[in-house]
């Protein structure tokens, strides 16, 4: 299992925010992901339209996950309909020794 921080953008729209938060919570789970932080950074305005939408809710999450079931998790966010964006990055497990 490795470390990844995701990014979600969802709907500002609040009944749209909810269904899109059920919605990964239910991929992560199914996926056997185990989150360890979840934290929701609030309705902001996008940098661009994403789906002729000028704002988006952010969700941020630190989840431990299999490599091979980024690949799944990435299939299926791809057909969610609630979700705009989204970002997997692998954290470092390596600490910097001087």
């Amino acid at each position: 299992m490795n470390d990844y921080e995701m990014t979600f953008v969802l709907y500002a729209e609040e009944e749209r925010f909810k269904n899109g938060k059920e919605q990964v919570k239910k991929e992560l789970e199914q996926v056997g992901a185990k989150i360890e932080k979840e934290e929701d950074l609030g309705d902001r305005s996008l940098a661009y339209p994403i789906k002729k939408e000028e704002r988006g809710h952010y969700l941020y999450f630190e989840t431990q996950i299999s490599p091979e079931k980024v690949s799944d998790l990435d299939k299926s966010l791809k057909l969610a309909t609630d979700v705009l964006k989204y970002l997997f990055i692998r954290k470092d497990n390596k600490k910097n020794t001087p």
